[in-house]
C-alpha cells in the first residue's frame, strides 16, 4: 500500500502546512493542535516534513521542537535518523505511510508540517525513479567548492538549480550525479511525473512580508547563537565529520566560521556579528528557493501572516471538524 492508498482509505484528507523558514508554521500548528485536542475526541497528531529535524542531535540549528513542545502534542518523524545516516525521500515515503496508517487507526487526524520542498513534492506528486549513486563520480567532485558545483548545475539544469540552495552540497552533487549516470537532467525526469497533485493532500502555504520575515530570521538566529549553536556544531563536527546534514543552512555557516573560511568576493564583519550576517543571508536565500518550490507544488491556498491568521485558524478548525 502506498501513502496515497493509506490516505484515500480514510474519510479525512490531510493538510500540509508549509512556508519559508522562520514564518511561524511550527508554532501555529502546535498551538492549533493543542487547543483542538483539548475539546475533540479525534486528536490531531503532527507529522514532520523538515529534513534536518529527522536527525538526532541536530537540535538548535534546526529549530526543532523542544522536549516540552513534543509532550504537548504527539509528533512523528522527528529524531528518527542518526547524524551519520543518509535519510532519503524513499525512506520518508515508507515511514510516512506507516505513521499515517497508525494515526488513522487510532481514529485521529494528521497535520503535516515542514518546509522541505523535495519531501513535500514526494507527497504531492510521487517520487520518480532515480538512478543509483556513483561513488566514482562523487570522488571526482570532492575538491570542488559548493559555489563551483552549483555553477556547474546552473549550466546543466538551471530549473533544478533554482530549487536548491548553493549551500546544499548533498543535493547539488546528487543532481549532477543523476545527469552523469542517467544522461537525463533532474528537471526532465521530474517533468515526466504526474502533472496534477495527489488530491489526498491539501497544501496550505504560510508567508509573510519579506522585511518582516527577515526580522524574524535575525531574531531566531541570534537566539540560536545564544542557545549554543556553535557548541552544537563543534560536537557534531567532532563526532560525525562526514554527516551531510552539517552542510544544511545554518550549520554550514558555523562550520565556515570555525574553520576560518570566508566567502569569496564579499566582505563580512568580524566575530559573531559576521557569523549571524552569514547565517541570515543563507536563510534569505533558502526562503527564496522555498517559495519557488512551493509555487511549483501547486498549493491549494496561501495565507499571508499576520493579516490572514484569523482566517487560517478558522479554516483549520472547519477542516478538522
Amino acid at each position: 500500500m502506498t501513502i496515497e492508498d493509506s490516505v484515500n482509505s480514510s474519510v479525512a484528507k490531510i493538510i500540509i502546512l508549509t512556508g519559508p523558514t522562520a514564518v511561524g508554521k511550527s508554532s501555529i500548528a502546535l498551538d492549533f493542535a493543542e487547543n483542538t485536542n483539548k475539546t475533540h475526541s479525534s486528536k490531531i497528531e503532527i507529522v514532520n516534513a523538515d529534513s534536518v529535524c529527522f536527525y538526532r542531535e541536530f537540535n538548535i540549528g534546526s529549530a526543532k521542537p523542544s522536549d516540552e513542545e513534543l509532550q504537548r502534542v504527539p509528533h512523528h518523524l522527528i529524531n528518527i535518523a542518526d547524524p551519520h545516516e543518509n535519510y532519503h525521500a524513499g525512506q520518508f515515503i515508507k515511514d510516512g505511510e506507516t505513521v499515517l496508517k497508525e494515526i488513522h487507526a487510532r481514529g485521529n487526524r494528521a497535520l503535516i508540517v515542514g518546509g522541505s520542498g523535495f519531501y513535500l513534492k514526494t507527497l504531492r506528486f510521487g517520487l520518480w525513479e532515480a538512478p543509483p549513486t556513483s561513488p566514482e563520480f562523487r570522488e571526482t567532485l570532492k575538491d570542488k567548492t559548493n559555489a563551483e558545483l552549483y555553477e556547474d548545475l546552473v549550466k546543466i539544469d538551471p530549473a533544478q538549480a533554482a530549487k536548491i540552495s548553493v549551500q546544499d552540497r548533498y543535493r547539488i552533487i546528487r543532481a549532477l550525479e543523476i545527469v552523469a549516470v542517467s544522461g537525463k537532467i533532474p528537471s526532465q525526469l521530474e517533468s515526466e511525473m504526474p502533472s496534477h497533485p495527489n488530491p489526498a493532500y491539501v497544501m496550505w502555504v504560510l508567508d509573510r512580508d519579506k522585511d518582516e520575515l527577515a526580522v524574524r530570521m535575525r531574531s531566531r538566529i541570534e537566539k540560536m547563537i545564544a542557545d549554543g549553536l556553535i557548541d552544537e556544531v563543534i560536537k557534531l563536527r567532532d563526532r560525525y565529520p562526514l554527516s551531510k546534514t552539517l552542510h544544511a543552512v545554518g550549520y554550514q555557516q558555523v562550520l565556515d566560521f570555525l574553520n576560518g573560511e570566508k566567502p569569496e568576493g564579499r566582505q563580512i564583519k568580524v566575530g559573531i556579528t559576521g557569523l549571524i550576517d552569514e547565517i541570515e543571508l543563507a536563510h534569505r536565500q533558502l526562503a527564496k528557493q522555498q517559495r519557488t518550490w512551493f509555487k511549483n507544488l501547486k498549493p491549494n491556498e496561501t495565507f499571508v501572516l499576520d493579516q490572514d491568521q484569523s482566517l487560517l485558524k478558522e479554516k483549520l478548525m472547519n477542516f478538522y471538524q
